[in-house]
């Protein structure tokens, strides 16, 4: 394939600027917040851990299960973590997660530059990769330490098992072990790797990696409280087979979920349609390699044979994965299929599925690069408007949230007198106390101490809300309100004699507002009575730019 020489000149700027885009992005938008999961999973560990006074007792807090999953890589970089900086960052739990997509990226490279293509029919493979239809993997800290590390270590596992050296087959049994502790779809590696051996006809390896997979999976499972709802995925199957079926295909054509905010009927339409393409596309290029077996594929040099090897790996592990999620998850609703949580395996499979075609069918090159490269690049251009204000929106809550669990000991997922809002009180209270974690300094830090302030407060006639109430929220609304200018931030203030609360808007992370910059006319928040104590609350705005402090309504909610 033969390109100019001044595609030749910009093409390493073009390949790496998905990239830089993505991470400037993450490094913009990331903050030092738990949500949820992340505060028992990562704190209530350390202070677990800590607390230890065996080593086989911190090997237990290791190895136990968090809800349905073993997180042990997450686990081993909090340690280190506390140990280097003497402290539990998710913001940097969430970067070290983030070097499991540059991991994968970099091995994709190395398969690619086998082909003795030029550089830039690696764009797709970025453009792919690197967008944020997957932020709620890449900025969150649970879902990056179970996916993107497991991913890039049962991928690299894949890759290994390509060299038939018992060094290279030791390496892969080390990360496969590592996956299979670090997130219950690493187990799939197992599965996935059977196939690499055996179509290697490496039978003595098959019987070790088989044996030492059904020992990870009894290890993996042993201890669990229970199967944790799983098995209602049967009786959902039976009784509606064709969402299941579906679900897989609307799952792996993920890539094309460009219209998120839409009923989810319509929503899943382009993906499916993906999927019904991307599918069939991958079981035809696994007949090419491995049809006539064995003959087909080993009769090729060895570069050729570890490259398919490697592709069936990737294949065995990528569609296992997703005939788990479809069986799995639609008993949660439809909408799981397409839930940004899991959107980095459509992208995966994509990517996986681009290379694989420039590996066996050179001769469509030039034509594949081109229809690709549009392709991802109108999806890379799709995500980053669909999903980029979605990333700052997702700062705004957790920061506002953040206010919240440490002025009122409630806010970061848990609800006003469960067990886990007690839990979730202790597990922060005493990390901060040990100073294993301190919240982080933002745009309410200046006026914080006025907030919470017990005094008086005077309202303006001018500002007046409206609300629409359901068992669960109150929907606030502003009447005849104009903001000053583009707004950096926005926040409902709710404010007792004894408690102060922020609620963030949405307004200024729409889409006009936020890419053009235009003037938010009215603003909107949602506030969880599940969130609030008794009492009646004065609402108010806080907002940049404006005063720098909250003005307020002379409207009140009562919680009882």
């Amino acid at each position: 394939m033969r390109v100019s020489e001044s595609v030749r000149r910009v093409s390493p700027l073009l390949v790496v600027l998905p990239f830089i885009c993505f991470t400037a992005a993450l490094y913009v938008y990331v903050v030092n917040v738990p949500w949820m999961d992340d505060v028992e999973s990562f704190l209530g560990f350390m202070l677990e851990y800590q607390d230890a006074r065996t080593l086989s007792d911190r090997v237990y807090w290791l190895f136990k299960p968090n809800n349905e999953h073993r997180i042990l890589m997450g686990k081993l970089i909090t340690v280190a973590m506390q140990a280097v900086t003497g402290e539990v960052n998710f913001r940097w739990i969430i970067f070290v997660s983030y070097l499991g997509l540059v991991g994968i990226a970099l091995l994709f490279f190395r398969v690619f530059r086998r082909f003795s293509l030029p550089l830039i029919a690696f764009l797709p493979v970025t453009l792919i990769l690197f967008q944020p239809e997957h932020y709620l993997t890449s900025a969150w800290a649970i879902t990056g330490v179970q996916h993107l590390v497991t991913a890039c270590l049962v991928f690299w596992a894949m890759y290994l098992l390509t060299h038939p050296t018992p060094g290279r087959l030791a390496g892969a049994l080390a990360l496969q072990m590592l996956a299979s502790f670090s997130m219950s779809n690493g187990l799939f590696g197992w599965v996935a790797g059977l196939g690499v051996l055996l179509v290697q006809q490496r039978y003595r390896q098959t019987v070790l990696w088989g044996l030492t997979g059904v020992a990870m999976f009894a290890l993996y499972f042993h201890g669990f409280s229970s199967p944790q709802g799983n098995e209602t995925s049967v009786s959902f199957f039976l009784k509606h087979p064709h969402l299941v079926f579906l679900g897989f295909f609307t799952f792996s054509g993920g890539l094309f979920n460009f219209f998120p905010e839409i009923d989810i009927v319509y929503r899943s339409l382009l993906p499916t349609l993906f999927g019904l393409m991307v599918i069939p596309l991958a079981l035809w290029m696994l007949k090419i390699m491995l049809l006539p077996w064995p003959r087909q594929l080993l009769a090729q040099d060895g570069t050729v044979v570890r490259r398919r090897l490697f592709f069936v790996g990737i294949y065995g592990f990528l569609l296992v994965n997703a005939l788990a999620i479809a069986f799995l998850r639609p008993r949660f609703g439809y909408h799981v299929m397409l839930i940004s949580n899991y959107m980095i395996y459509p992208a995966l499979l994509t990517a996986t599925l681009y290379l694989n075609v420039l590996s066996e069918k050179p001769e469509w090159a030039g034509r594949w690069l081109k229809i690709s490269t549009a392709v991802a690049g109108l999806v890379w251009v799709v995500m980053y408007v669909n999903y980029l204000p979605a990333l700052a929106e997702r700062r705004q809550m957790l920061l506002t949230y953040a206010f919240n669990q440490k002025h009122n000991d409630i806010g970061l997922g848990a609800l006003i007198g469960s067990d886990f809002a007690e839990s979730m009180r202790y597990w922060m209270d005493e990390s901060e106390r040990r100073g294993i974690y301190h919240y982080p300094a933002t745009f309410y830090s200046p006026i914080e101490s006025s907030l919470i302030s017990p005094g008086p407060v005077t309202a303006q006639p001018s500002l007046r809300f409206v609300y629409d109430q359901t068992p669960d929220s109150y929907w606030v609304y502003t009447l005849d309100w104009k903001a000053p200018g583009p707004l950096q931030y926005a926040c409902v203030v709710a404010k007792s004699d004894r408690h102060t609360y922020l609620f963030p808007s949405p307004g200024p992370y729409e889409l006009k507002p936020y890419f053009l910059r235009t003037t938010v006319l009215g603003l909107t928040a949602q506030l969880h009575k599940t969130a609030l104590y008794p009492g009646t609350y004065r609402l108010g705005l806080l907002t940049r730019p404006g005063s720098g402090h909250p003005v307020f309504s002379e409207q009140t909610i009562t919680i009882r």
